[in-house]
């Protein structure tokens, strides 16, 4: 039976403004659209969106999704009126000039637009120079009295670029880091009917500062299984060599084979494989030698649980024109909901490994 998705919920997810440690928008809405799915919600102390559906065992699988996106938080506001910040993630500062930015402040955001010194003023060791947030404003479009009634320091600021749906069946919007994978999560809640496993989805934050939500969610929940769902670069791009590429939009699900962070336990690498080849998911490996996800922290909670990350391959990836596949999400939500519905053959932690040498 196919599940169809409601990519609504997508354009919705990637419009909410919600950086590392500031992810009450997304959190709200999850609340409203996912209660009526669930037997429990609750928020913990650092917002983690715990969300939970019994199952039929009495086994129990953790999904993790972060909410949070990348972002800028303002530091200083200058005798001009304009906005100095500091990147809240990791953040190319080329892919931020000439770009427009909502602030966000206590009565409501504000439109800015990101500037530096002009290329025709500049001096030959300026064009030379690797471009800074330093070098970076925000223009609100008041001066500095009006501009410091309106915005406190420690304010924050997104990027600004609509959802839209292009190309052969691609998606372009900011902040599909993560919402493609909450958007995956969200749609799972939704469909499980009586699974196997008793789920735990939980919604986490502050992922691109340092795993934090996953951290403490973890451990608070005896999980015998779990699948973190993120997005992944995919340097299948002009410039980059075939061998770099580590997932290509249009080729299915990325199974995380290693990263910087984890090294998924070989059972459930296979597994999670032999699930997607019999129910014919487009699936990828994915190897990452530089970067992580919520899988890294995780795997290492407790005595240690099987771990693996799913991932979305995403070109542009933390910027304002982040690019995925509808079909890859697909993929995606279609091996996590089988796994979740129907269980896997095997008790990974009890099952041994003895690969052929």
């Amino acid at each position: 039976m196919e599940i169809k998705l409601n990519f609504a919920v997508l354009k919705n997810l990637t419009e909410l403004p919600a950086i590392s440690g500031r992810e009450t928008a997304i959190r709200s809405y999850l609340k409203e659209i996912l209660s009526s799915y669930a037997d429990s919600v609750r928020t913990d102390v650092m917002g983690n969106l715990v969300v939970f559906k019994k199952g039929t065992s009495d086994k129990n699988l953790l999904f993790c999704a972060h909410m949070d996106e990348v972002g800028l938080m303002i530091h200083y506001i200058d005798e001009r009126g304009f906005l100095r910040f500091v990147t809240v993630g990791g953040i190319d500062p080329r892919t931020l000039l000439a770009q427009r930015v909502r602030v966000q402040t206590k009565s409501g955001a504000l439109l800015g637009v990101i500037g530096t010194k002009p290329a025709h003023i500049t001096t030959e060791a300026d064009r030379t120079k690797a471009l800074g947030v330093k070098e970076l404003f925000i223009d609100i479009g008041f001066g500095a009295e009006e501009a410091k009634k309106r915005v406190a320091v420690g304010d924050f600021a997104v990027l600004d670029r609509p959802y839209a749906e292009f190309g052969n069946g691609l998606i372009c919007a900011k902040a599909l880091d993560n919402r493609a994978g909450v958007f995956v999560l969200a749609e799972l809640v939704r469909a499980l009917k009586n699974p196997f496993y008793s789920v735990y989805a939980v919604f986490t934050v502050q992922e691109e500062v340092g795993l934090r939500g996953a951290i403490t969610a973890s451990f608070g929940i005896e999980a015998d299984l779990a699948l973190c769902l993120d997005t992944t670069g995919a340097a299948d791009i002009p410039g980059c060599a075939p061998q770099d590429s580590i997932c290509s939009l249009g080729k299915g699900v990325g199974i995380t084979a290693l990263d910087a962070r984890t090294i998924t336990h070989p059972v459930l690498f296979e597994l999670l494989k032999q699930v997607c080849d019999d129910n014919q998911i487009l699936r990828q490996i994915r190897i990452a030698p530089r970067g992580g996800n919520d899988a890294g922290a995780v795997h290492l909670s407790k005595t240690g649980i099987p771990t693996c990350g799913l991932s979305i391959p995403t070109r542009n990836i933390h910027s304002n024109v982040e690019v995925v596949s509808m079909d890859d999400i697909k993929n995606t939500f279609h091996l996590a909901y089988l796994v979740a519905q129907n269980g896997l053959k095997d008790d990974i932690q009890e099952e041994a490994y003895e690969p052929n040498v």
